[in-house]
């Protein structure tokens, strides 16, 4: 019998036993590295990543208008403060008389303190106004001159989150193929009109927030809208905008007048005089001493022939209307001009209320039959006893409603109730 043996029994006893070299033979061969071909393709991966990069890079810059707009929140609502209509300032106590001072002699350094006074206020309030630029072709922006012959001034009201609000006349906007709002730095940006009223011609133009640097934020306030109601003849007025013709203009003077008014649809409205010399196409704003807003300069509301001096609207009467027109809202319109009812009208046989003394052609009130002569009660649940009550009624009113409108009208024998069914309009 053949004996077997083990092979490791046979090794030398200092021999290593040897492992079968073809059974793991893939294991010697060497591996060769491409390190040129390597170094290629980690050059292309990085001009790849590179180019993706920049591509990247403007299209966030191209799209974020955009995005911005889908995914910003929604604008918050404007609430404009209002005043108390014939809102009358609360006499202060008399102080007991003292002894009289000594006499304070003025003279030149007087005047410049006082100037310098007043151009610091000037200059301060001048952050919160712009100018309204329209273009009915394409323009280069960047040129040095900014004094636009189409041009208005404009005042930023408010700041919804979303854009920046700025009051300003309506009537540049006809027309124009392109608006653009130049701030204080030099800046200008692209502007819409968001919304405006045809009775007193002025609109709210929106400038987005995304689009302002940050020097032009550091240059800009929101306005401080003041009390018209309270400015007496005599107070110190500083007219600021486009008063005089060209833009960034600053003038000094004094109220010459605050109890004027002018009938225009669905209200009077207080008109403020200077006795500051102006351009018949003037625009801008009147502050007072605390650098608040106190009027809408508006040359057309002058009677024809006066001369040319600085008038405005009272922003007292003009802030209900900046509100709606900031929440892009139309401003509530029937189209009556009216009276109040005093008690010396009253001994005559007329009734309480508003006494129409003409309707708007195309109106609403002419729609609805309302006519000369007619009074006005009511409009809705709100009594009417005076223009003032009538148009707050009026601007709590939704345009496009309907609301009745109740009334008295004349006939054989007297005055009997009679009722208009009445839908509001809005008047752009």
């Amino acid at each position: 019998m053949e004996e077997h043996r083990d092979p490791k029994e046979e090794l030398h006893p200092n021999e290593e036993p040897q492992e079968d070299s073809s059974e793991y033979s893939f294991m010697q061969e060497r591996i060769k590295l491409d390190r040129r071909g390597i170094r290629k393709g980690l050059f292309k991966m990085a001009g790849f990543g590179l180019v993706f990069g920049i591509f990247a890079c403007f299209s966030f810059t191209a799209l974020k208008p955009v995005m911005d707009s889908i995914f910003q929140d929604d604008p918050q609502k404007v609430t404009i403060p209002q005043e108390e209509p014939d809102e009358e300032e609360v006499a202060e106590p008399v102080p007991e008389p003292e002894e009289p001072a000594a006499q304070q002699t003025l003279d030149a350094d007087s005047y410049r303190q006082m100037q310098q006074s007043l151009t610091a206020i000037g200059i301060e309030a001048n952050r919160s106004v712009v100018e309204i630029v329209a273009s009915a072709k394409e323009k280069d922006w960047t040129e040095e001159s900014k004094d636009y012959k189409n041009s208005v001034s404009g005042l930023i009201v408010a700041d919804n989150g979303r854009e920046l609000l700025i009051l300003g006349k309506s009537s540049v906007a006809k027309e124009a193929q392109e608006l653009r709002v130049i701030f204080n730095d030099g800046n200008a940006y692209p502007a819409v009109l968001k919304k405006s009223d045809g009775t007193l011609g002025i609109g709210i133009y929106a400038v987005s927030r995304s689009e302002l640097q940050d020097s032009t934020w550091a240059q800009i306030e929101t306005a401080v809208l003041g009390s018209s109601n309270a400015m007496s003849k005599g107070d110190v007025a500083i007219v600021l905008g486009k008063p005089f013709g060209y833009a960034g203009a600053m003038g000094f003077g004094s109220i010459a007048s605050g109890k004027n008014t002018l009938d225009l649809a669905d209200r009077q409205y207080r008109l403020i005089n200077t006795d500051i010399a102006g351009s018949k196409n003037g625009s801008g704003f009147i502050v007072n001493l605390k650098g608040e807003t106190i009027a809408l300069i508006d040359q057309s509301a002058a009677e024809e022939g006066s001369t040319e001096l600085i008038i405005g609207y009272g922003i007292t009467d003009v802030k209900d209307v900046i509100e709606c027109l900031s929440n892009g809202q139309g401003v509530p319109y029937i189209g009556i001009y009216g009276v109040d009812v005093t008690e010396e009208i009253e001994e005559q046989g007329i009734p309480k209320g508003l006494y129409v003394k003409n309707v708007e052609a195309d109106s609403p009130a002419m729609t609805a039959g309302i006519q000369n002569g007619d009074v006005i009660t009511s409009i809705g649940d709100k009594d009417v006893v005076t223009y003032d009550a009538y148009h707050q009624a009026l601007m709590e009113e939704k345009v496009g409603s309907e609301v009745t409108v109740k009334g008295q009208r004349q006939g054989a024998d007297g005055y009997v109730d009679i009722d208009f069914a009445v839908t509001i309009g809005s008047k752009e």
